[in-house]
C-alpha cells in the first residue's frame, strides 16, 4: 500500500510540476508549487528505491521519454490555445483542472472593443460600459475625448466627417447628453443653421433608441455601431 500511494504522489507532483511550465502568470505561486512538489517527488522516489522498487518506474519513464518531448513542444501553444477558448466563452481547462492557478492574465485585463476613422480612435470596455476616445487629427489631435469640455466636444463634431460623428455621437450621447444646436453654433459659427449640429434627439437617432433608452440599451447600440464600422467586419 504505502508504494502505492508513493507512486500517486510522485504522479501527482509531475502533473503539479507539468501545471508551472503551463503558466508562469504569478512567480511567487510557481516558485512555492515548484518547492514544495519537488520535495514530495524526492521523497516518493527515495522510498521506492528504498523499497526496491524504483526500476519499473525508470522502464516506464524510459518508454513515456518521446511522449514527454511532444508535450513540452505543445505547451508552447498553450496560452494561445486558452486564450482562443475563453474568447469562445469556455473557462480554461487549467481553471477547472488545477482549481484557479491557471493563467488568469487574459480576465485582468477588460475586454475592450476598438475602432477607428480617420480622425478619432474610440474604445469600448465591455466590462464597465465606459466609451473612451482619442482625437487624431486636427486641432485636438492626440487629446483624448475625455479632456474636451462640451464646447470643444461640439466643435470637433462639427469638423469631422460623417462616419465619425457616428461614433462620436454615441460618446455625446453617453456623457453630454444636454448638449444643444445652441452650444453648436456659439462655437462653430462656420455651421451655423446646419443640420449637422449635434443635439441629443440627433445622437439618440444615430444610436437608434429612443428618449427612454436605459444605460445598458445606449452601450449596447455603441457596441454594435462600432462592431458594424470595424475594418474586420468590412466597415472602414
Amino acid at each position: 500500500m504505502a508504494i502505492i500511494i508513493c507512486g500517486v504522489l510522485a504522479a501527482f507532483a509531475f502533473l503539479l510540476l507539468m501545471k508551472v511550465l503551463w503558466t508562469k502568470s504569478k512567480p511567487q505561486l510557481s516558485t512555492n508549487v515548484i518547492v514544495i512538489t519537488s520535495l514530495v517527488l524526492i521523497a516518493s522516489l527515495g522510498l521506492l528505491a528504498a523499497s526496491g522498487r524504483l526500476h519499473w518506474i525508470a522502464a516506464t519513464g524510459t518508454a513515456l521519454l518521446p511522449f514527454l518531448r511532444r508535450a513540452f513542444g505543445v505547451l508552447r501553444f498553450a496560452p494561445f490555445a486558452t486564450r482562443m477558448w475563453q474568447m469562445f466563452g469556455g473557462a480554461s481547462p487549467l481553471n477547472q483542472a488545477f482549481g484557479g492557478y491557471a493563467d488568469t492574465s487574459a480576465n485582468e485585463t477588460p475586454n475592450v472593443s476598438e475602432t477607428a476613422t480617420d480622425e478619432i480612435n474610440m474604445k469600448l470596455a465591455h466590462e464597465t460600459g465606459e466609451l473612451s476616445g482619442t482625437v487624431l487629427v486636427g486641432r485636438f489631435a492626440s487629446r483624448s475625448l475625455e479632456s474636451l469640455d462640451e464646447s470643444e466636444i461640439v466643435e470637433l463634431y462639427n469638423s469631422v466627417s460623417d462616419e465619425s460623428k457616428r461614433l462620436l455621437g454615441a460618446y455625446i450621447q453617453r456623457y453630454h447628453p444636454n448638449l444643444s444646436a445652441r452650444n453648436s453654433e456659439e462655437e462653430t459659427t462656420h455651421n451655423e443653421g446646419s443640420s449637422d449640429a449635434i443635439t441629443p434627439e440627433r445622437a439618440r437617432k444615430i444610436l437608434g433608441v429612443d428618449e427612454s433608452a436605459t444605460r445598458d440599451e445606449i452601450v449596447e447600440a455603441h457596441r454594435r455601431l462600432m462592431q458594424k464600422n470595424h475594418p474586420d467586419r468590412g466597415g472602414s
